[in-house]
């Protein structure tokens, strides 16, 4: 090879280099004018999920920003509870920026220039929720439309490679959503009778015998403007795919199926629910369906052993599977459960009396009131002889977490005033998520645990 040839092959292969070289330097100039997108991710906590931070994707770098740099604006549908009807409403809400940084391509705070920029944002019980809850249909359903508008902060002086950024645009639909409930997947299941269900799992790695199924409340079933992550978010349940929880119980699949309708509907077509109020009988449209999908994924996966546990209507429905499948399944955790106690007969007593069973509810619970449900079916179940009935019972339900506490006018703070924040009496699956029930000193985990060994 001569040396006249070794210098044209030289100047060839340097020359995509080079010209990769200036492209990457033209593409992260500085300007004036500031174009992007954003990435939001959502997070399930103890009242519900909230868009917590996002990141924005920008056609030119920033040297820097602060807290103060930008503004954020909520647009969605809300249910007016002052309002004569409750209507729903589009509403437009200011977002608390709590933390703002530079971030690599990896997602890592950096104190580079960079064209991507996170923004963590206030999320309470009252802020930041992505879904709606119509008063009506007592569900929550994804917020349609769901925007957040962001901008340059009137005061903020932002350079872009020196240069100052006099335009900042960002679009106001997300490029993308990130949830705690991606872990999931979803999927669709038609039963004999006709039922079709939307339903998510989570498999562990390397699989499991065990199966874990959760049933949802009435706010998160129905078809329209909602999916199984609603299901996963609303209650924290994703938190069933988490290392805390699977590393406890030893490793589960998790079947989550979403409701048609509720759990406590007889005929499929809601005609038991009048004025807010269920008028429950015993019984529900989706018993055998139900029965039907869980024999499936079982068989899918590969369990021998069958966990059902459910708050509220998925109480309900819990205490229908226990009494009308009682040898099928091996343990079952109801929540505030919604199966009142005048149903239940003296044989069923029995029923259940043999059955792992661990209750959980809170005494100041005025949807599913304890006296007509957990209390009296308690005490029959104890003159039955039952023996392995366990109940965690708390007087209220208050964060455990150690994050929101309430301020002098009642509202959640994250500022310590040494006093929890107090949920709803009828909130008690939030102690089930974070594992912190107690009966006798057996949580609510270690007692999945001990019933699939």
């Amino acid at each position: 090879m001569n040396n006249t040839f070794k210098m044209i092959l030289a100047c060839a292969l340097m020359l995509p280099i080079a010209g990769c070289s200036a492209e990457k330097k033209s593409s992260v100039a500085g300007s004036d004018s500031i174009t992007g997108a954003y990435d939001m991710t959502i997070t399930g906590y103890d009242w519900g999920c909230g868009t917590d931070s996002i990141i924005m994707n920008l056609d030119h770098p920033l040297d820097a920003v602060t807290t103060d740099s930008f503004t954020v604006t909520e647009h969605k549908q809300a249910t007016n509870f002052m309002a004569e009807g409750f209507p729903v409403e589009e509403v437009d809400v200011p977002r608390q920026v709590t933390n703002a940084y530079l971030v690599d391509e990896s997602g890592k705070k950096t104190t580079e220039p960079s064209t991507r920029v996170k923004l963590e944002l206030y999320v309470s019980p009252n802020d930041g929720s992505p879904l709606l809850f119509s008063f009506p249909s007592m569900m929550n359903t994804w917020s349609h439309p769901y925007t957040l508008t962001v901008t340059k902060a009137d005061n903020a002086k932002l350079t872009s490679e020196g240069t100052e950024v006099k335009d900042f645009t960002i679009s106001v639909d997300s490029a993308s959503k990130t949830t705690s409930a991606d872990k999931f997947k979803l999927d669709t299941f038609k039963a004999k009778d006709g039922v079709t269900y939307q339903y998510a799992s989570y498999t562990p790695e390397g699989g499991s015998k065990t199966l874990v199924v959760w049933l949802h409340g009435l706010g998160e079933g129905g078809t329209e403007n909602t999916d199984p992550y609603v299901t996963l978010l609303a209650n924290k349940a994703a938190v069933l795919g988490d290392e805390s929880f699977q590393s406890t119980v030893g490793g589960a699949n998790v079947l989550v199926p979403q409701c048609p309708t509720y759990w406590m509907d007889n005929d499929g077509k809601m005609t038991n629910s009048t004025g807010g109020g269920i008028h429950a009988d015993g019984t529900s449209h989706y018993l055998e369906s139900l029965h039907e999908l869980i024999a499936k994924y079982k068989e899918e996966t590969g369990s021998t052993k069958v966990v059902i546990a459910g708050c509220s209507n998925g109480g309900y429905m819990t205490m229908l599977m226990a009494l009308n499948y009682p040898t099928e399944y091996d343990a079952y955790v109801p929540i505030c459960e919604a199966l009142p106690n005048a149903l239940i007969t003296d044989e069923q007593v029995k029923t259940l009396a043999d059955l792992k069973m661990y209750y959980v509810y809170s005494q100041d619970d005025t949807t599913v009131v304890p006296e007509l449900h957990e209390v009296p079916l308690l005490q029959r179940l104890e003159a039955s002889g039952a023996k392995d009935i366990h109940v965690s019972v708390t007087e209220h339900v208050v964060d455990t977490t150690g994050t929101y506490y309430v301020d002098e006018n009642g509202q959640p703070t994250l500022e310590n005033t040494g006093k929890p924040y107090q949920y709803m009496g009828h909130w008690s699956w939030i102690y089930f998520f974070n594992n912190t029930c107690d009966a006798n000193g057996l949580k609510a985990w270690d007692f999945i645990a001990n019933a699939v060994k």
